[in-house]
């Protein structure tokens, strides 16, 4: 189920499903260390005239969005045969570790009505289920679990009543105890005060509704690092009011998101929103320490028992780029600062890593065969280095690129330059962007080449000469290597990559058409109108286009990847958000006029008609009903959106 929601403030992030539970708890990185494990969520429940219901059963109604230009929601739930509507205002406080649910509950039966209000938390600190300790706190009317340096308070106010009315602790998920969360479908609490181990807890709250009336009641959740931090923000809540921390928030995010208004001032007001909630939705998944993580939906644990909450440098490259252009260049600094400290002192990047600066899990042997390779994707260098350079280019902050030349720019520079092939000049083999297949792909040199070309003009404008000229005629023999060995005469056409036969050794060409070559023209190797990318980018779309309503392309031919239950036969495979957006921006350097701009603000229209109702973009489609599959979401997907836009915004402005 991929997410419907999320909100955060670079420390603590809070993730929600299609029925307003809360999914994932993380802190105090963005994407490391879920509180709430996989299959596993905090519940809410009802309990009024002698009835029981949990929010997520069937006989509820629910709508998840967001609160225009803000990362606070607008949700509701509701009941008709319990006769009850409850809306949702969730936000993550941007300066506290503190998430808050305003509820407002709506009574549409026509007399008083108590109610009792049950927040199950089911959480595993540091992602299992065990050694932690659960515990309720009288003085101020909380439940507190904690395991080592991992403190979450939990507590509320209703109707100027501070605290929780009833309480429980209890085992869960062992000796088969399901969970206090059972305790409350009776109505009752049994105030068993402190549990260890694997633990849960249950908090109740007692409303009295009149008739056709509404009332407002807070849930908050505080985080921090020990008892002190979690009760500090517990009083920071009540001293300021949670409807002023509300009202904050959103004003906060209204002119976080507004402050570069000007750069979408060409397109339609509509687009114009769909843009800004992008921009928020990509600042949920980054963290305050430089990590922008590929998605923090922990669903996908389901497919190999991994997740995509690691930071895969190329795509915080993109991320970067996009961010870069719509003004936010504090968050790339971090990214590439980021960058230098993890830079292996020979100079690459690996495949991902943690937002704590850790090395994440790989796939990729050192040995294969018994040959012994690099596993690295080396795009995810050279990318870093084009990234630094276009961001100089928006910002021209020389000091920055300064502090960065000797643990990133030489050091990587260096590593491109002789990670090389000495009979061809191509770049060594490697796994590709789509980390599948090993060999010399066309998308891995044109970022090669575009790394080495940005190390020499930022090597030239921090003159260092010498290498300015060294990074420069490498990059040169890529580009031609990559020319001549990569493009086919007879297809008239670019090839995907170049690989050694596993039996013979013998290096051959990989025909699969795969929307990665759009780098060919992006990373500047020839320009978007030239023969050979014009034939290339037809081929692309006339093998990758999605037949069916749905519609979009597929990342390249016979694509296996999360397919679904479903008769493929001409499908190529799932459309992603990203190939399909390649495509339009290709449309959109070719453009000579306002016409040609059409198709461009077709697939923009598409890449919104399939945002869910908070915007949220996923990593692809279902090619039969466009339902969201992998991750959602996928911040890489929003970014390219943000770029495609702010480039179709340049393309009308330029055009007028």
């Amino acid at each position: 189920m991929p997410r419907a929601i999320v909100t955060g403030n670079g420390n603590l992030q809070v993730g929600l499903d299609s029925k307003n539970m809360i999914r994932d708890i993380y802190f105090p990185y963005v994407g490391m260390e879920n509180h709430i494990a996989y299959q596993h969520f905090n519940r809410i429940g009802v309990h009024i005239d002698g009835k029981f219901s949990w929010l997520y059963d069937d006989n509820w109604k629910h709508k998840v969005k967001y609160t225009p230009e803000t990362l606070v929601t607008d949700s509701y739930a509701e009941n008709s045969e319990l006769e009850l509507q409850f809306n949702f205002n969730d936000f993550v406080y941007p300066s506290e570790n503190a998430f808050i649910r305003k509820i407002t509950i709506r009574n549409k039966a026509n007399h008083d009505r108590p109610l009792k209000l049950f927040f199950s938390q089911d959480l595993h600190l540091y992602g299992d289920n065990q050694q932690d300790t659960a515990f309720y706190e009288p003085d101020l009317k909380a439940l507190v679990h904690y395991r080592k340096r991992r403190y979450f308070w939990f507590s509320g106010l209703c109707c100027s009543k501070e605290g929780i009315d009833s309480y429980t602790t209890g085992k869960s998920e062992y000796m088969g105890f399901e969970g206090t969360w059972r305790d409350a479908e009776d109505g009752m609490l049994h105030e068993h005060g402190i549990e260890q181990g694997s633990v849960d807890s249950t908090g109740e709250f007692d409303i009295v509704v009149k008739g056709d009336d509404v009332i407002t009641m807070y849930f908050w959740i505080c985080a921090g690092q020990k008892m002190g931090d979690v009760v500090r923000i517990h009083k920071f809540i009540v001293d300021e009011t949670p409807e002023k921390l509300l009202k904050n928030t959103i004003n906060y995010w209204k002119s976080w998101v507004n402050k570069d208004a000007e750069k979408i001032s060409a397109i339609s007001p509509e687009l114009q929103q769909n843009y800004k909630q992008s921009l928020l939705i990509t600042r949920t998944q980054i963290d305050n320490r430089g990590a922008i993580i590929a998605a923090s939906d922990l669903d996908i644990m389901k497919f190999n028992k991994d997740t995509y909450t690691y930071m895969w440098p190329r795509d915080g490259a993109w991320v970067t780029l996009a961010l870069d252009k719509a003004g936010y260049g504090e968050i790339s600094k971090r990214f590439y600062e980021f960058c230098s400290e993890i830079a292996t002192n020979d100079g690459y990047l690996l495949p991902k890593y943690n937002a704590d600066h850790s090395v994440g899990s790989s796939w990729h042997p050192y040995i294969k065969n018994n040959k012994k390779q690099l596993p690295i994707q080396e795009d995810e260098s050279g990318i870093v280095l084009y990234g630094l350079f276009k961001h100089y280019q928006q910002f021209a902050d020389i000091e920055f690129v300064q502090k960065m030349y000797n643990p990133l720019i030489r050091r990587m520079g260096n590593f491109l330059m002789k990670y090389r092939d000495e009979k061809t000049g191509l770049p060594k083999p490697s796994y590709d962007l789509w980390e599948r297949e090993r060999g010399v792909s066309a998308y891995t040199c044109s970022t090669v080449y575009a790394g080495l070309m940005s190390a020499s003009q930022l090597s030239k404008i921090l003159g260092h000469f010498n290498h300015q000229q060294r990074y420069e005629k490498a990059a040169l023999e890529v580009r031609e290597a990559l020319i001549k060995y990569l493009y086919d005469e007879d297809k008239k056409r670019f090839v995907k990559r170049l690989y050694a036969d596993e039996k013979t050794g013998e290096i051959k060409k990989d025909y699969i058409i795969d929307a990665s070559m759009h780098a060919l023209w992006m990373f500047g190797v020839l320009p978007p109108d030239d023969d050979r990318i014009f034939d290339t980018n037809q081929a692309i779309y006339d093998a990758l286009s999605i037949p069916t309503d749905v519609g979009g392309l597929t990342r390249y031919e016979h694509d296996d990847y999360q397919r679904v239950h479903g008769d493929y036969g001409d499908i190529p495979g799932n459309p992603w958000i990203i190939t399909t957006l390649w495509h339009a921006q290709w449309l959109l350097e070719i453009a000579k006029d306002k016409e040609g701009l059409k198709p461009v603000k077709k697939y923009l229209d598409w890449t919104v008609g399939h945002m869910n109702d908070a915007g949220i973009l996923p990593e692809q489609l279902s090619p039969f009903n466009g339902e969201h599959l992998s991750v959602a979401p996928l911040t890489w997907s929003h970014a390219t959106f943000i770029d495609t836009v702010l480039k179709y915004n340049e393309k009308l402005e330029e055009l007028s």
